[in-house]
């Protein structure tokens, strides 16, 4: 086995996409969001950011969208990932062995814990967005079987 990294995901989005911190309260409606590809992952998706640079040190907020029958192989991420699933849905399989069958539920409004270095492999059955809290810089490490 071994892992291919894929540094900074969504470093080749446009930083315009990030809703700056003024030192004060903000609140961006969903209408509002700036979606561009996600970069490193397979083709169709979408991110936009919510919160600080996902290529940089430090707390950062982001959604995906993802499109009905989306695949993201088995990968892992050197820091924790906490998700919620907003519209849609999936299923989401653990391990580096992860597999269609042993894959759980993520209905709308599931919550994960994922910390860093867990392998997680994802199917997404219906046209989706799920919200991403993590620390940068974030990347992506695909598992590869030899």
């Amino acid at each position: 086995m071994r892992a291919l990294i894929i540094s900074a995901l969504i470093a080749a989005a446009p930083l315009s996409l990030a809703i700056a911190a003024t030192g004060g309260p903000s609140i961006t409606p969903a209408d509002k969001l700036t979606w561009g590809p996600a970069q490193g992952l397979p083709p169709g998706a979408q991110v936009a950011v919510l919160y600080g640079n996902p290529a940089a040190k430090g707390p950062f907020a982001i959604r995906f969208k993802f499109p009905a029958g989306y695949e993201i192989p088995t990968h892992s991420h050197s820091s924790e990932e906490l998700i919620t699933v907003i519209s849609g849905g999936g299923r989401m399989s653990f391990g580096e062995d992860a597999s269609a069958a042993s894959a759980q539920p993520l209905p709308v409004g599931s919550f994960m814990d994922l910390p860093a270095g867990a392998w997680h492999h994802l199917w997404i059955d219906a046209d989706t967005i799920v919200e991403l809290h993590s620390t940068g810089p974030f990347d992506v490490n695909l598992h590869h079987a030899m």
